[in-house]
């Protein structure tokens, strides 16, 4: 069995034996995603709960909704969520992303979404799943953000870089405009990830940013320490191996 828990500074992930574990790019995800004082925040795919709670953690007066469709992930999210100081301000709901309704308009939307399109199918498993692009296709999801979104709202998901770009192709298509890419380095040179920003109105240019996650020196760089200061513990990589 995995680890059964991840303390961040302000709340802990714990059962991390059901679907995904806490990932980097969830973490990434929930520091970097960003508007001027959202007042409702939607969490697609949610997992663990841990962008939700990064989202409740940054903005103080935003209410969440976390939608997740496997019920056992559903119930390891919602169980992380009522543990947290943060648990009045997130809702959790086991339902469909591409089915649920709900009036509320979001000001900021966030989904780190499966990618793993033709891996291990065969076997049927809430990880696998939470993994599989099978349940939220491309065109699906894009057709839901611009159902949720508020006309000035901002949707942000993080992919690889080929998914990154097949999605932004078929994104532009359907009148939904990337307006900003940062571009994330593991390593100097390694590409390991795009969180990319998108918006209902088209502005002249997109605008790209590159974050280096780890130096030459093997270590964390600056940007990227300073970017998880409110979230990481000084010995968060204690926790995670302690179990």
């Amino acid at each position: 069995m995995g680890n059964s828990f991840f303390h961040f500074q302000e709340f802990s992930i714990f059962s991390q034996e059901k679907g995904l574990k806490v990932n980097s790019d969830a973490c990434l995800l929930g520091a970097i995603a960003d508007i001027e004082n959202p007042k409702h925040c939607l969490d697609i795919g949610t997992g663990t709960g841990v962008i939700a709670l990064f989202l409740a953690q940054r903005f103080p007066e935003t209410f969440v909704t976390a939608i997740e469709i496997e019920a056992a992930v559903y119930e390891q999210a919602k169980e992380n969520i009522e543990k947290s100081k943060f648990a009045k301000r997130i809702k959790t709901v086991h339902a469909d992303a591409l089915l649920y309704s709900d009036e509320v308009k979001y000001d900021l939307i966030v989904c780190n979404p499966p990618y793993f399109k033709n891996h291990l199918e065969k076997i049927d498993s809430e990880k696998n799943r939470a993994i599989h692009n099978k349940t939220l296709d491309s065109l699906s999801l894009i057709a839901r953000i611009k159902d949720f979104l508020n006309p000035e709202g901002r949707f942000w998901l993080i992919y690889p870089p080929q998914e990154a770009e097949d999605f932004k192709k078929l994104a532009i298509e359907n009148s939904l405009y990337p307006l900003k890419e940062i571009k994330i380095y593991n390593k100097p040179g390694k590409h390991y990830r795009s969180i990319i920003c998108f918006g209902k109105a088209k502005e002249m240019d997109i605008r790209f940013e590159e974050l280096l996650l780890i130096g030459e020196d093997g270590q964390k760089t600056k940007v990227f320490r300073l970017l998880m200061s409110g979230f990481y513990l000084e010995n968060t990589e204690m926790y995670k191996r302690s179990n």
